[in-house]
């Protein structure tokens, strides 16, 4: 009960601020989009995407290991702090090649993506980001590792996008638009470093002499090294629609698309919210030998991830177009890309954990090779269908890959460790969520005649409202129970 209960604490912190950063970037997008138009939101795009899969290659798989291994060694702190220095040094010297190779071909990547100077310079001034954004990551693991996701969201999730949105207003405003673009990104990172270091060093005791004494540790480079490339496949996975359809389209297709990737992504807060708080728990206990333990915390925090994404899942599959109005009427023509990708969403959220008990337990190496596996999926659905299809083929070669990752996961994991998290009772979120959307469609005509503001608000509500009653008649679990009881213990007086 008591790691239910953590779960279901710290998740509820991370849920709020995954979506809130997930809310600033969508903010973010949207500002770039109104007072920049779709040309420089692609450009942004490009840019954050190569930045993002040079940050994988500086982080070098040392997040997952730090997490994994500060976990191992639990009864010694000295050597828990000695991992962690080790972790950020390296990391840290592992960015420094990745900055020199995109400084010495920004303007390769440039003309190869369709972008012009712009984009050249985008890459150029984020490219001065990637160190503090490998610090951010590794030290935000670090003190994860010690059950502690508060620092790691709000420097990720608050710090970084919150400060790009508001200094790209205020340069905008002051200076201009391009100089908005290209600063925001570095100077919000920045701030968003110089957090978590205080952060660490109160939590675990890592100093700069730390890191200046640290010696690789070569077990957890050995371990890191496989999920370094897992990652590396993912992320490359997670941006290659929005690089394919730069290479064959240009900005300005890659800049209609963003909004509907962004929203979407939405989504994804809620598995990235409860996967960050229950990799360690699953971590340790493995380590203890728990199998048991595992499946059944397993199959509540599957059920979990699936009552939270389902609400927003049914708004975005049954009005697309309202949502993509709020970026501008040039945007509605991305509403079937929206849905699509609202279902591929939905599949990797559905199907996440699984890819986390297998790295917690100890398969790091299956994971890469699920992960070039889908990534070498990904390519060639999209050299098929970007080319004939565009924007709507990115997204359906987006979909067929997390289903079928999705499939080959869960497999792995009934087969090798014996596990599944399926249960009955999701059969309820399920229901209600079906229940839900219908109310929603017989609805819609009339909300779409009103404001798209109001629409989109009265449609939320209309959503949760009616699925959460269709819940509380179908009752909740008694472990749901209990552990709201515990939270809110008031309510037992």
């Amino acid at each position: 009960m008591k790691q239910k209960v953590t779960i279901a604490r710290e998740a509820g912190f991370s849920f709020t601020g995954f979506v809130a950063g997930q809310g600033l970037r969508f903010l973010f997008t949207l500002v770039v989009a109104a007072m920049l138009g779709a040309e420089s939101l692609g450009v942004y795009a490009l840019s954050l995407a190569v930045i993002q899969v040079a940050e994988v290659l500086a982080v070098g798989g040392l997040d997952t290991g730090v997490l994994r291994f500060v976990n191992l060694h639990e009864s010694r702190p000295d050597k828990q702090r000695g991992l962690i220095a080790a972790a950020l040094k390296t990391s840290l010297l592992f960015s420094l090649p990745v900055i020199l190779f995109l400084v010495v071909f920004s303007g390769f990547l440039a003309a190869m993506l369709n972008g012009g100077g712009l984009l050249r310079l985008t890459l150029l001034c984020y490219a001065c980001s990637v160190p503090f954004h490998v610090l951010i990551a590794v030290a935000g693991h670090a003190v994860q590792a010690y059950g502690k996701l508060r620092p790691k969201i709000i420097a990720g999730q608050v710090l970084v996008p919150g400060g790009m949105l508001l200094l790209f207003i205020l340069i905008n405003a002051f200076v201009g638009g391009s100089f908005a673009l290209v600063c925001s990104l570095p100077l919000s990172a920045l701030a968003g470093f110089v957090w978590i270091w205080m952060q660490l060093r109160g939590i675990t005791g890592v100093s700069a002499r730390c890191l200046l004494r640290a010696k690789p540790e070569k077990e957890m480079l050995r371990y890191a090294r496989p999920l370094m490339l897992v990652a590396l496949m993912g992320m490359v996975s997670h941006w290659l629609d929005i690089l394919m359809l730069g290479w064959y389209a240009g900005t300005e297709t890659v800049g209609l698309y963003q909004p509907a990737v962004r929203t979407a992504g939405l989504m994804r807060s809620v598995f990235l919210a409860f996967a960050g708080i229950a990799a360690p728990i699953l971590a340790g206990m493995h380590g203890r030998g728990e199998i048991k333990e595992i499946e059944k915390l397993f199959k509540v925090v599957s059920r979990w991830m699936t009552m939270m994404v389902i609400p927003l899942a049914i708004l975005l599959l049954v009005m697309p177009g309202t949502v993509l109005a709020l970026f501008g009427d040039a945007f509605t023509v991305a509403a079937p890309v929206l849905v699509v990708l609202a279902v591929a969403v939905l599949v990797q959220s559905f199907f996440g954990l699984y890819d986390t008990v297998l790295q917690m337990t100890g398969y790091s190496r299956l994971c890469f090779m699920n992960g070039m596996a889908g990534l070498a999926a990904h390519v060639v659905l999209n050299m098929l269908l970007i080319p004939s299809y565009g924007m709507i083929g990115a997204a359906w070669a987006l979909l067929v890959v997390y289903f079928l990752l999705g499939a080959a996961r869960v497999a792995e994991v009934r087969v090798i460790l014996g596990l599944h998290g399926f249960s009955a009772p999701l059969i309820k979120p399920l229901f209600a969520g079906v229940v839900s959307g219908m109310v929603l469609a017989s609805a819609r005509p009339f909300l779409e005649s009103l404001h798209v503001t109001i629409s989109l608000g009265g449609s939320m509500l209309l959503v949760i409202t009616v699925y959460l009653l269709l819940i509380r008649l179908m009752k909740l679990e008694q472990e749901e129970l209990d552990v709201i009881l515990e939270l809110f213990s008031f309510v037992k007086k």
